[in-house]
């Protein structure tokens, strides 16, 4: 069963750099924009980037570039995977792995957890192993909750 590693919080280091932010204080839809977040937890050394213009805020609904703040559960680390796998299997799976994650140094990154598996990519490896025949105990070493900037 996953377990989450921590509850979320909001990291501005997680902020793509070309993510528009808000600073709209008259939004009627900014308690709950995700753009809005990221614009009030702005760190004191950014100084330009990407805005959402006041001649956005049209209507009663607001911005049509609101984001909505969902979250999505990222991943990291290999061992728990491995546990129960044959050596026979090992290799193969560790080779296709790293061909899908761009390569060997990539894959280390994934499992140290210096760059985290998006949902899309949990199922791939998921399946590959369930291609392979294991069924049992597919879960990452970590999990963590993070909102969605996509």
């Amino acid at each position: 069963m996953k377990e989450m590693e921590e509850n979320i919080t909001f990291d501005f280091r997680n902020v793509p750099r070309t993510y528009q932010l808000c600073f709209l204080e008259d939004c009627p839809r900014k308690e709950v924009c995700l753009r809005h977040m990221a614009g009030q937890f702005l760190p004191e050394d950014r100084n330009f980037g990407q805005a959402i213009y006041p001649n956005m805020k049209r209507g009663e609904k607001g911005c049509r570039l609101f984001a909505t703040g969902e979250t999505k559960v990222m991943a990291y680390g290999f061992k728990r995977l491995f546990a129960n796998v044959m050596s026979r299997h090992e290799h193969g799976l560790r080779t296709a792995m790293k061909q899908y994650l761009g390569g060997h140094g990539s894959y280390y990154r994934y499992h140290n957890g210096e760059k985290l598996l998006g949902p899309e990519q949990q199922e791939w490896i998921i399946q590959l192993f369930r291609r392979t025949g294991y069924n049992e105990g597919l879960e990452f070493d970590h999990y963590v909750q993070l909102y969605d900037f996509e």
